[in-house]
């Protein structure tokens, strides 16, 4: 185990970007200056490209494209921006391994479920829920950029129980992906409410049953974002004709948190799978 602890030395937290800096000093302020956010995002060429593009996806159901950051700031607000930004910068962060395409296509779909069951069914921040969704994963970026062996890692866990995964990085790394992501997303000063959810993947769902009778915003986010990732890896392993009658415990858990029952679930899940194969054919 001493080489895998000396190992672990090389796995480190991303620092956050010089532009991010300023940009988080400028929101410190009582009152922030809207030209000075926007000064400086124009310092970065290709994040304001991309900050512009994300505002125009899906996720914001904006009737017309906006052209600018300004625009953008008038629509949805300094705050949700600055969020974006910050968000934008931690995907291409985490984006320098060549095979990223796959990982943040699945992280999106999971982030635009988690808001839209968030939307529906609570009354919890939803750009916290799209934040928790793209993120939930991201100790795995990390980790790829420190060992190019850990995607063997991955495929000895794929198809088993998420725990194996969880035990074979704990036994190589010293520690396992979610408390590593929850590890940068602090250091990122994401909301507290991002961190805890991340981090509280790891002790599911023995955290849930044994906190189900409290209301708690974390646990709501968590059931939340489990059910998301339920019914992006249904649809993605095209489970529909066979399994998708199928409620794991652990998803039932969480649909008692949420209060919903079962058939309710198997519905939404059909609609939900049927909005994702609509949009990928169109």
């Amino acid at each position: 185990m001493q080489n895998n602890s000396l190992s672990l030395l090389k796995v480190s937290i991303p620092a956050r970007p010089e532009i991010l800096l300023k940009m988080s000093t400028i929101m410190a302020k009582t009152n922030p200056d809207v030209d000075q956010v926007v000064t400086t995002l124009k310092q970065d060429a290709g994040l304001y490209s991309l900050v512009l593009a994300t505002v125009n996806s899906p996720q914001f159901r904006l009737t017309k494209k906006i052209s600018s950051i300004s625009h953008a700031i008038v629509l949805l607000g300094l705050p949700k921006v600055f969020s974006l930004v910050r968000l934008v910068l931690l995907k291409n962060t985490l984006s320098k391994h060549d095979s990223m395409e796959r990982f943040w296509d699945t992280a999106s779909e999971v982030a635009l479920i988690t808001q839209e069951l968030t939307s529906r069914f609570t009354e919890l921040d939803i750009d916290n829920a799209y934040s928790i969704g793209m993120l939930h994963d991201c100790g795995i970026p990390i980790i790829m950029q420190a060992d190019p062996n850990y995607k063997n890692v991955l495929r000895q866990a794929n198809g088993k129980d998420y725990k194996v995964l969880l035990n074979i990085e704990k036994e190589t790394y010293g520690m396992e992906h979610f408390t590593l992501g929850a590890k940068l997303v602090n250091s990122w000063k994401m909301p507290e409410s991002v961190h805890k959810s991340i981090i509280l993947q790891a002790s599911f769902p023995d955290i849930l049953l044994k906190y189900k009778s409290r209301a708690n915003d974390s646990l709501m986010y968590l059931s939340l974002l489990s059910i998301a990732k339920d019914i992006s890896s249904n649809y993605r392993r095209f489970w529909r004709l066979d399994d998708h009658q199928k409620i794991t415990p652990d998803i039932m858990a969480c649909l008692e948190y949420i209060g919903l029952c079962d058939y309710d679930y198997l519905d939404l899940k059909e609609e939900f799978i049927d909005t994702l194969e609509r949009s990928t054919n169109s």
